[in-house]
């Protein structure tokens, strides 16, 4: 007898239809599970934006109750076009009165094509600041000028490579080409001589090298640069002209930067208590709620974090944010009050305080609680960090238990489909057999008659 190759074609029952309907009434449980991972997953994910969001806060903080955070300096100068400057982060408050006398030059001496021939030009480095050149010391260097390289050009190109202390170029004057030679460095230190043999004539400099000359608080200084880094504590000098009225260099810290930092912290807080407050709302409208609504740690989280705002240095100057001009809303964000926060940067020592005090016997400054707050709250032990590992073990389970439904639904398949098939086989058999009975009493009553 032949087997059956599809289920049902032995009993004409529809086997694979049963046997779905089955396995689908099995996996039911399927369906509130992957319901309930879908809300975990939900929560995970606003959990690890609060916790993003708790880090930016930490950041802000932290600048704000740290030195570095208040290291920035702005530099005014009453006349920029002849004396500018930059200052070093953390330098101090301070105001200058700057006067410059002469700048820093460069010597310049010009030779005339008439006044080379075959010979050597020699550059010795030295001062003439007594009037009479005075060598370094160090060897000549000596430029051959012949027959191959007699052109003020190719006389410029030897004093180039040379190592000389001194550059040259061709210009194209009045009275025809010349060959202009400059010391490289500007300062009286960096003269040079030049002499020609075989006369050995000496040319003398068309421009002096000379240091800059200047006062500051009517203390007299001098520079081999125009750029003087030495002169005041914290400051760099830029010397670009001779003034004829003193100059003020004004020192003073970075308010503006400050208050940049101070709102960084406003906007980072205000980004973690919409999300917290958007997480836990429920819509009367949709009537549905949000996926932390009713959730303990993100209420206890949003609470703290509201309480924080509001913390109060006993004894200090500026105690609390609203006297930055800082206030708490009604829906928990913060708004700054731009012209009292400007008020207060005039304080900078009792706002450095206020967000910064780490004295013995004093509370602890604003910036540093709330570093504080958010290191507890992302800790190991932390209430983010617990809660988030309590969610991630409960899809873990989920996954399990979706796993457990899916292998019990694959047992009930394969058990039923051998119920079924050996039904269908055995319903076939009598089907063939009954068969057969049918056609043999057909013969025989054919035959009986």
């Amino acid at each position: 007898m032949p087997s059956i190759s599809s289920p049902g074609i032995g009993s004409g029952l529809d086997i694979n239809g049963i046997v779905k309907s089955l396995v689908e009434m099995e996996r039911q449980p399927l369906v509130q599970l992957q319901k309930a991972a879908s809300s975990v997953q939900s929560r995970l994910s606003l959990y690890g934006q609060v916790k993003s969001q708790l880090s930016s806060l930490e950041d802000a903080a932290q600048k704000l109750s740290s030195s570095s955070g208040w290291s920035g300096m702005t530099v005014s100068s009453s006349n920029p076009a002849a004396i500018s400057a930059t200052a070093v982060p953390g330098s101090k408050s301070a105001s200058f009165s700057v006067e410059v006398t002469a700048l820093a030059t460069k010597q310049v001496t010009v030779v005339a094509p008439g006044q080379l021939g075959n010979g050597s030009l020699m550059l010795q480095q030295g001062s003439w600041a007594t009037g009479a050149f005075v060598s370094t010391g160090g060897a000549a260097v000596t430029i051959t000028i012949d027959d191959s390289a007699n052109t003020l050009a190719a006389i410029a190109g030897k004093i180039n490579s040379s190592s000389s202390g001194v550059e040259a170029m061709v210009v194209q004057s009045a009275e025809g080409e010349r060959l202009v030679l400059r010391s490289t460095q500007t300062g009286a230190a960096s003269g040079f001589n030049v002499s020609l043999a075989p006369s050995f004539d000496e040319l003398p400099p068309a421009q002096q090298a000379q240091d800059a000359r200047f006062q500051v608080d009517g203390l007299e200084f001098k520079s081999s640069s125009n750029s003087v880094a030495q002169a005041l504590p914290g400051v760099s000098l830029k010397l670009t002209q001779v003034t004829t009225e003193p100059v003020e260099i004004k020192l003073e810290q970075d308010k503006e930067a400050v208050k940049k930092s101070i709102q960084a912290l406003v906007d980072a807080y205000n980004t973690v208590n919409s999300t917290l407050a958007n997480a836990m709302k429920y819509s009367p409208e949709a009537k549905s709620a949000a996926p932390l609504q009713g959730d303990s740690t993100a209420v206890g989280l949003q609470n703290s974090l509201r309480g924080l705002m509001r913390t109060e240095l006993a004894g200090q100057p500026l105690a609390r944010l609203q006297d930055l001009g800082i206030t708490l809303q009604l829906n928990g964000s913060l708004a700054v009050n731009s012209s009292k926060l400007d008020a207060a940067l005039e304080k900078p020592v009792d706002l450095k305080q206020f967000f910064g005090s780490s004295t013995s016997g004093q509370p602890r400054g604003f910036g540093l609680q709330v570093v504080d707050f958010v290191k507890g709250a992302l800790s190991s032990d932390g209430r983010v960090t617990v809660r988030t590992e309590a969610l991630q073990a409960g899809m873990k389970r989920n996954s399990s238990d979706q796993e457990r439904v899916n292998e019990r639904a694959e047992r009930t398949q394969a058990r039923l489909y051998a119920v079924y098939n050996a039904m269908d086989t055995k319903v076939g058999r009598l089907n063939s057999i009954n068969s057969y009975v049918s056609q043999q009493l057909s013969l025989l009553q054919k035959t009986g008659k």
